[in-house]
């Protein structure tokens, strides 16, 4: 089936997931010198980044930046290497140097971290000279390449409501859906990963919903409006949502039917 963006609904989508992972599933309800002092909110200057602050990339350090019980850190969304298949949020790899964030949501290297620790860790937002941003900032940077400077796009697949994913995603193969789930999904759905204080929903329990609107919440995030028809979220919950190039829509089907089997 043809698969469309439509305008109206991307640019409505645009406006939610500047504070979002930019890119748990079915929930209801992006250098100094010195020693780390693990702290959030110190005066600054004192951490260095580069392999002193990957803690605050894929270590507890990065989890505590996040709300009380958060699991989730800056690897579970984002890769440090350039990869890209299976994960929500566009690499951190040459990423420190970039005009804009997150479609044009955020300005600042700053204002990106911030949109993921508050809109999905479900912590208090960082400053400038906190020595927890300084780490992840100098980390970042250096995995960055200066002269990259061009933003990611956003590109979002929206149809036109959960029948049109239906219908774009039946018919996948569910013995091959199994590998692609373990790279993509099973990070927060075999673990129930707490983010932001939600628990991921089960692995088993995703069967319940329909291709459609498990479709719909992969690609769209469920911010208002998931599809170019629907009036308002038809997907609620917190999720990232996969494009594209996160997922082929191969990959999707088939990680659909391996859920359904």
């Amino acid at each position: 089936m043809r698969r469309k963006i439509h305008g109206a609904a991307l640019a409505a989508l645009c406006l939610v997931v500047a504070a979002c992972g930019d890119d748990s599933m079915m929930n209801e309800s992006e250098s100094s010198s010195g020693s780390s002092s693990g702290s959030s909110s110190g005066s600054g200057g004192e951490t260095s980044g580069g392999d002193e602050g990957r803690a605050y990339y894929d270590g507890a350090e990065s989890a505590a930046l996040g709300g009380n019980g958060n699991q989730a850190t800056c690897a579970t969304c984002h890769s440090d290497d350039g990869s890209q298949d299976g994960r929500s949020g566009n690499t951190l790899k040459d990423i420190a140097f970039h005009t804009e964030f997150k479609g044009g949501g955020a300005a600042t290297l700053l204002d990106a971290v911030n949109a993921c620790v508050t809109g999905w860790m479900g912590g208090a937002a960082l400053a400038e000279a906190d020595d927890s941003y300084v780490a992840l900032k100098g980390f970042i940077e250096s995995i960055s390449a200066a002269d990259m400077m061009t933003p990611n796009a956003l590109e979002p697949e929206v149809l036109d409501d959960e029948a049109a994913y239906e219908a774009a995603y039946a018919g996948g193969d569910a013995a091959a859906g199994a590998a692609a789930y373990a790279k993509a999904c099973a990070v927060c759905h075999d673990n129930g990963l707490v983010v932001g204080g939600v628990a991921a929903y089960p692995k088993g329990a995703l069967a319940g919903y329909s291709i459609g609107r498990i479709a719909q919440k992969v690609r769209t995030s469920g911010p208002p409006p998931s599809g170019a028809n629907d009036m308002s979220d038809s997907t609620p919950g917190p999720m990232p949502f996969f494009e594209p190039k996160d997922i082929s829509a191969t990959d999707l089907a088939d990680i659909i039917a391996h859920l359904k089997g």
